[in-house]
């Protein structure tokens, strides 16, 4: 799950970052937060990044939070909106966007648990899994834990988004059809699979994951790839 916090005022994103991921400990939710200063900035971030929670500030210079949220609104309405204001004078333009909570200022962690909870209430859990053998033993894999993939010999190595690795005897045929063709991994070169959910972006060349890794992609099909990449963030957010 990623999570963006925009607001102009650098003490309350550090705040509100620092409860949720503390939040996200306790709860066992993998949670990746990313903080905006201003509405362009997290705009420019949204063509390439797709975000389940954004804590929105309202009044902030330059584009508001409010109209920034428009523009949130007009590329998906699937995002979880929760305003950030001082003043309770804005309930009227925030709930016409969809607005899931309003928080007023300051706020603190019980609050903010509140909202959290109640929003993995009404996310589906995501339990789709592969089974593989892991010294000698049954393990069962969560696909949304899965970063990539890459081939080593007759083995695959699988990236979790904890830093751990496992190696088992697969091909990448055999991985992609032990996940049901999951839409979300996509094979960006010759033994390596990515998982979108975790692709910051592609530059051309290589392949950065949220994670820090980064991958060479295939640029004979780069653009089928980025017409994959685009088509699945579209029918995802």
């Amino acid at each position: 799950m990623r999570v963006a916090v925009i607001d102009d005022e650098n003490i309350f994103r550090m705040q509100l970052k620092m409860m949720v991921e503390k939040l996200s400990q306790a709860k066992a939710v993998q949670i990746i937060v990313d903080e905006f200063s201003g509405g362009q900035a997290f705009l420019d971030a949204l063509s390439e990044k797709r975000y389940d929670i954004v804590f929105m500030d309202i009044f902030m210079p330059g584009m508001d939070g409010i109209e920034t949220s428009k523009i949130l609104r007009r590329r998906t309405e699937k995002t979880f909106l929760v305003f950030l204001t001082a003043s309770d004078g804005h309930y009227p333009d925030a709930f016409s966007l969809h607005a899931f909570d309003y928080i007023t200022k300051p706020f603190n962690m019980e609050r903010i648990d509140q909202v959290l909870t109640e929003i993995l209430e009404h996310t589906p859990l995501d339990t789709a899994f592969i089974k593989i053998i892991n010294g000698g033993r049954e393990e069962r894999l969560k696909l949304k834990n899965i970063v990539s993939v890459t081939t080593d010999g007759h083995y695959l190595e699988i990236h979790k988004d904890d830093k751990t690795d496992r190696r088992v005897r697969l091909t990448s045929g055999e991985f992609i059809q032990e996940t049901g063709d999951d839409k979300r991994f996509l094979i960006i070169n010759r033994g390596i699979i990515i998982n979108m959910d975790f692709l910051d972006k592609i530059d051309g060349t290589n392949a950065y994951m949220s994670d820090g890794s980064a991958y060479p992609v295939s640029t004979r099909k780069l653009p089928e790839l980025m017409s994959k990449v685009e088509e699945y963030r579209f029918n995802n957010h």
